[in-house]
């Protein structure tokens, strides 16, 4: 029962290949006047949770998180077979499509896991399975690199065909997960009122709320745009390893986080971290060598390991009584994502094709969190 909650967290981690994959290997199929089109194609995976993440909970609701979270299985699975219809001509009407769907497989289960999951657990246990679940998201980010590296070794300059094959093996970890939910007895927490669109946006005008969800906003994108970024900044096949030691020094920055979390404040420790996520920032905009670009990104993904967790954890204190409708909020601040890519890529094309540019808009990214940790210990201080 519990392993099928935590596959779910697995199966989560798919959305966010798209970035990596998007970057290194898909911009490689077009020509670079559809460059544009082609770094828009994140976007189709983040734009649900916007609109369509507080719907999903109410009607989970109705139907109950494991339904939920199977409606999501099977969506995720469409999405990842779709572009294997096109066979050997690239197609961006089917990406957008295929990538639409899988957006929206994820967004429902995005909505459902974390419920599914403290059906199962302990309450007293919930934050330590929670990091036990993140562990396998990142785990799952952590394979596309090695993955689309041994397949372009074993299939040449065929890109499309080596990462088409990958689509096949995550398609698979879908389906098992697929059968383990449908065979585990999960049961059904009573149904409550959902949180409406109003009641999540009203919650903007606690300042520590706003600031949170602007955060989360601010973190998502910034995930996105570094690793889109740093697969470009190295000219070479393997260049998507670097999202492997991003995610590697991720889960090992979540675990430490874990422990560390206990004995400090949660604010301070994001502070820290922005502080080294920025120097690190500043370290990939001046060196783009192998060497400076790996380690820059493994100490990166150890950075923004516990980001997520501090943002949503202050602004569940500051609104206690109403934490669904924070959750409802937090899931929508993960749209943020859509822009990173689109955002990166403009940025880049506006400076003759400098890859190193688009680490702008991660560095203003980086520079709100920055912000945000120092003006969150300020709004705990006057509580």
């Amino acid at each position: 029962m519990l392993i099928s909650a935590l596959f779910g967290f697995f199966i989560m981690g798919f959305c966010d290949i798209v970035a990596p994959v998007t970057g290194s290997v898909i911009v490689n199929e077009f020509s670079e006047e559809q460059g544009g089109a082609v770094f828009f194609l994140p976007t189709m995976v983040f734009f649900w949770f916007l609109f369509l993440s507080v719907p999903i909970s109410s009607l989970m609701n109705h139907i109950g998180r494991k339904s939920t979270a199977f409606i999501g299985y099977l969506l995720t699975l469409v999405g990842l077979l779709l572009p294997l219809g096109m066979g050997e001509t690239p197609s961006l009407n089917w990406y957008y499509a295929a990538f639409g769907i899988l957006g929206l497989g994820n967004t429902f289960v995005q909505v459902s896991m974390n419920p599914l999951l403290a059906t199962i657990v302990p309450a007293e246990k919930m934050t330590s399975y929670l990091t036990i679940g993140q562990v396998f998201r990142n785990t799952a980010l952590m394979l596309v690199g090695p993955l689309v590296t041994c397949a372009v070794y074993l299939w040449g300059d065929n890109s499309q065909l080596a990462w088409h094959n990958i689509l096949y093996i995550y398609a698979a970890f879908t389906l098992i997960g697929g059968i383990l939910l449908q065979s585990a007895h999960i049961p059904e927490a009573e149904n409550r009122d959902a949180a409406s669109f109003a009641d999540c946006f009203k919650l903007l005008r606690n300042k520590v709320v706003l600031i949170s969800a602007l955060g989360i906003a601010c973190f998502i994108a910034a995930d996105i745009g570094v690793n889109f970024v740093a697969g470009k900044l190295i000219d070479t096949s393997s260049s998507i390893l670097t999202s492997t030691g991003f995610y590697i020094c991720r889960i090992v920055g979540t675990l430490i986080g874990a422990w560390v979390l206990v004995k400090i404040s949660d604010v301070k420790y994001l502070r820290w971290n922005m502080a080294l996520a920025l120097v690190l920032c500043v370290v990939l905009f001046l060196w783009s060598n192998p060497v400076a670009v790996y380690t820059a990104m493994g100490l990166m993904g150890f950075a923004m390991s516990c980001v997520f967790a501090t943002f949503y954890a202050a602004a569940t204190k500051a609104e206690p009584i109403k934490a669904n409708a924070v959750a409802g909020l937090m899931i929508m601040a993960i749209s943020g994502g859509g822009v990173a890519c689109p955002a990166c890529g403009s940025i880049i094309s506006m400076f003759d094709g400098e890859s190193q540019m688009g680490l702008l808009f991660v560095i203003a990214c980086v520079l709100y969190m920055l912000w945000a940790s120092f003006k969150l210990k300020t709004e705990e201080e006057n509580a």
